[in-house]
């Protein structure tokens, strides 16, 4: 696939080097030669230094042959422009553009055909947002994946052994069926390891399983991982913490610590029910005199890591239940330890997953990046075409990767997990977690 990606930040750098590896055939668009410079030398693809939204720089990059451009510059107007530019003046059939300012997106028919023609429009601020939401609304959950019908979810609990007398996998595997769920995985010292029998939990695994939306709450009871959350402080106030804030403010008590006066000054005149404190986050005097002891949940929502992460460890070394923080280096997240921050959160990784789920062959309904883009948890759909590889065989008869781990089939919205006998029909979706150098093999498999 011809692919031209305007924008080499952090995650359009990423998807270059991963769209090239997986054999696509990929230009890479930016203002800045040094970083295109350091990402010509880590994978081989053609670079081009100018604006992407000029219809000379896009015709230099080939967007007369190109079969998709996604568009993730820092600037908004460059990236619907250059999708303008590349559907008007080449006839690119798919382009993709983030847009930051959720001002754009108010307006539903700014990106029809005949005005800027954009197929899908990723806000990394709004999938950040509403995946935090998702955490606090589901206590106990470390990470919560949704598929294509929101209905199904795909989550990761932490097991702690000081909470749990049991840690045998079957106990746990046998509590989940009650709640027609399954755990599918679970990753321990950064590794990814598939179910057996008899299996013995450690502390600190994730555990990464299978259920319907409304029993995530009932899968964290099991792990006694439960917890009561009536109380938010938030530290930032942009656009990540204002839409959070507003989200929640009908159901949970919020607080927002805003650093910049006039920032603290819009948000207490825009929001309502929400306290509003003009301080820096990472002071001890006032996280205190906000009663941070008494905080269910604290997240660091700011655009600097080194503040996030010092801001949120003070907040659980003063008494926060959980802490939660946005850490946009994955070097940084690495580095801090599960029990100082208990939820670190990639807007990149979740960007990416977006991204994928449309840039992924048709068959592919819904991609997340998990694990630092190492793996990527899919779901895909079984469709009926003349030359399928796989219609009307069971699980056996197709070359599915050797490292790719099946977690179920969904059928008519039902899970099936026993799937060794079942013959594939179309309409079949299959929910896998395969390793990145193998997605390009699925990709065909299932085509």
């Amino acid at each position: 696939m011809k692919i031209i990606i305007v924008g080499a930040g952090q995650v359009g750098s990423s998807l270059s080097i991963n769209l090239v590896k997986e054999g696509n055939d990929v230009t890479l668009i930016d203002k800045s030669s040094d970083l295109l410079e350091g990402i010509a030398d880590k994978v081989d693809l053609q670079t081009i230094h100018g604006n992407g939204a000029h219809p000379r720089i896009l015709e230099a990059a080939g967007a007369h042959k190109a079969d998709m451009i996604v568009a993730v510059s820092k600037s908004d107007e460059t990236n619907m422009i250059a999708c303008q530019v590349a559907y008007t003046v080449f006839g690119v059939e798919k382009k993709i553009a983030r847009i930051r300012d959720l001002e754009y997106l108010n307006y539903e028919n700014l990106f029809a055909d005949e005005s800027t023609p954009i197929d899908f429009t990723i806000s990394p601020d709004l999938i950040a947002s509403n995946y935090i939401k998702n955490l606090i609304s589901n206590q106990g959950a470390h990470q919560i994946f949704n598929f294509s019908n929101e209905e199904n979810s795909f989550v990761n609990i932490i097991y702690k052994a000081k909470d749990n007398l049991e840690n045998s996998i079957n106990y746990y595997q046998s509590a989940c069926e009650k709640f027609n769920a399954k755990i599918c995985a679970f990753i321990r010292d950064d590794k990814l390891f598939s179910i057996e029998d008899n299996d013995l939990l450690e502390d600190g695994d994730e555990l990464l399983f299978i259920c319907k939306k409304e029993n995530i709450i009932d899968m964290a009871k099991i792990f006694n991982n439960v917890k009561h959350n009536k109380r938010i402080m938030i530290a930032g106030g942009g656009n990540i913490g204002k839409h959070l804030s507003e989200s929640m403010s009908s159901n949970f008590q919020v607080k927002v610590i805003e650093a910049n006066e006039d920032r603290a000054e819009y948000l207490s005149e825009v929001l309502d029910d929400v306290t509003i404190i003009n301080a820096d986050s990472s002071n001890e005097d006032i996280l205190l005199e906000e009663n941070i002891e008494h905080m269910d949940i604290f997240c660091a929502l700011t655009n600097d890591d080194e503040a996030n992460i010092l801001s949120a460890m003070l907040a659980k070394k003063l008494g926060s239940k959980t802490v939660m923080s946005i850490i946009n280096k994955s070097s940084y997240s690495d580095l801090v330890e599960k029990q100082e921050i208990d939820i670190t959160i990639s807007p990149e990784d979740l960007t990416m997953g977006a991204l994928l789920t449309h840039i992924r062959k048709g068959s592919i309904l819904k991609a997340h990046s998990i694990m630092h883009g190492f793996v990527e948890l899919l779901e895909i759909e079984v469709r009926d075409n003349l030359d399928s590889k796989i219609l009307g065989k069971n699980i056996e008869q197709i070359n599915i990767p050797n490292n790719t781990i099946l977690c179920c089939i969904i059928r008519n919205n039902d899970f099936i997990f026993n799937t060794s006998n079942i013959l594939l029909e179309q309409n079949d979706r299959l929910v896998c977690l395969v390793s990145k150098k193998d997605v390009k093999q699925i990709e065909d498999l299932f085509e």
